[in-house]
């Protein structure tokens, strides 16, 4: 997967930004106030879903994306495109591996780390 990190200062506020041209869900996951911590939760919890049944996911959102993680990977909802009016599934829909979306968000807390004020 590709994509890229901006932070972006608007008034007291940093902002940790996503672009993606691949996965434009992953885009959801950029919001202010993010440390390294939070990320940090969500990887653990991905980690920890590796072995959970589709009946008891690790369970993740903010409100533009949800991310439900158990045994058979991760799949991400956006919330953002469904407010927008779309119906299409395949659109709002997105599913990766455990190690695609830990590697992501990997990447992502050491940009947040290195940006952090």
């Amino acid at each position: 997967m590709e994509y890229k990190f901006i932070k972006k200062k608007v008034s007291d506020s940093t902002f940790f930004l996503i672009e993606s041209k691949e996965r434009n869900i992953l885009e959801n996951f950029g919001i202010y106030n993010w440390n390294s911590e939070a990320v940090q939760e969500i990887i653990d919890g991905i980690e920890e879903s590796k072995t959970l049944p589709k009946e008891e996911p690790y369970e993740w959102a903010n409100e533009d994306v949800e991310l439900n993680a158990n045994e058979n990977g991760v799949w991400l909802y956006d919330w953002l495109t469904h407010r927008a009016g779309e119906k299409d599934t395949e659109k709002l829909n997105s599913f990766l591996t455990h190690s695609e979306m830990i590697t992501f968000l990997s990447d992502f807390k050491k940009f947040v780390e290195e940006n952090q004020e």
